[in-house]
């Protein structure tokens, strides 16, 4: 199934060049962050009001930000998408 999101110009670069540092495409790397999302259980346990689902939630956020905070930290300045599109056009 393709599926259109929408992305910040620079958090999608910062991903980009995470991903290709690594040798991995945005899409492997999309699919990976999505099953693992799923086997922890973080949206069966996010509608639920126990200490324990409300823990396992927010470990899984903060797994998710440290991964976010890694990958702005690895990026490198460069044109954003639309600059790039416009650039390829001409």
């Amino acid at each position: 199934m393709k599926a259109t999101i929408d992305i910040p110009d620079a958090l999608y670069r910062q991903v980009k060049s995470r991903s290709a540092l690594s040798g991995r495409t945005i899409r492997e790397v999309t699919v990976e962050l999505y099953r693992r999302w799923i086997d922890q259980g973080a949206g069966s346990t996010a509608n639920t009001n126990d200490a324990a689902s409300n823990d396992a939630v927010a470990a899984w956020l903060a797994r998710w930000e440290t991964l976010g905070s890694e990958i702005e930290a690895a990026a490198v300045d460069g044109p954003s998408t639309r600059e790039q599109l416009v650039a390829d056009r001409r």
